[in-house]
């Protein structure tokens, strides 16, 4: 049977360190190993060790879901690499339009995006410095929609090119 992984992280360690203590000093006779799982995750906020390594199971298989296997096509493979990073923006409109799907397909349908937080996703997945175009043009064809004021965005519901027809799939809960 193999060993399953679970990574442990905690956003203060001054906190772990006083919730570790606590604990330790509640503790009659030196913990097991069992117990010290117990102990770890209730310091990290989770009632016990099952609902940590539940919690890690789900946000792996949202990271599964997250990663792409789709083919590029031919014709955007000198613009974009085996990662889906877009290299460089492609002369040609149709080129540009198939591009943009990639980033499209990257936002949460029923989720609301500040500017700040569009860009970070742009800039996760471009491999040249004007995020603000990519932005531009997924708001000109309508694969991300926003408030008047610039600042709500979301994705919206369009269907890919039949190349890409599995990119709607990237993420869960979409409208069809």
């Amino acid at each position: 049977m193999t060993k399953q992984i679970i990574p442990f992280s905690c956003d203060d360690i001054s906190a772990l360190a006083k919730s570790l203590r606590k604990q330790l000093q509640s503790c009659d006779s030196f913990p097991s190993h069992v117990d010290m799982l117990n102990i770890l995750a209730k310091a990290t906020g989770y009632a016990n060790f099952q609902q940590l390594r539940q919690a890690t199971e789900a946000m792996s298989a949202a990271a599964e879901r997250e990663q792409l296997d789709i083919a590029i096509p031919a014709k955007l493979k000198p613009f974009m690499t085996q990662d889906y990073i877009l290299r460089a923006w492609p002369v040609k409109r149709a080129l540009q339009d198939l591009s943009l799907w990639f980033f499209w397909c990257r936002f949460q349908y029923q989720q609301a995006y500040g500017e700040s937080e569009v860009n970070e996703v742009i800039k996760g997945f471009l491999g040249f410095a004007d995020f603000a175009l990519i932005r531009r043009e997924l708001c000109n064809h309508k694969l991300l929609k926003r408030t008047d004021d610039g600042r709500h965005y979301w994705r919206a519901a369009a269907k890919p090119p039949a190349e890409l027809h599995l990119l709607a799939d990237v993420w869960p809960g979409k409208e069809n």
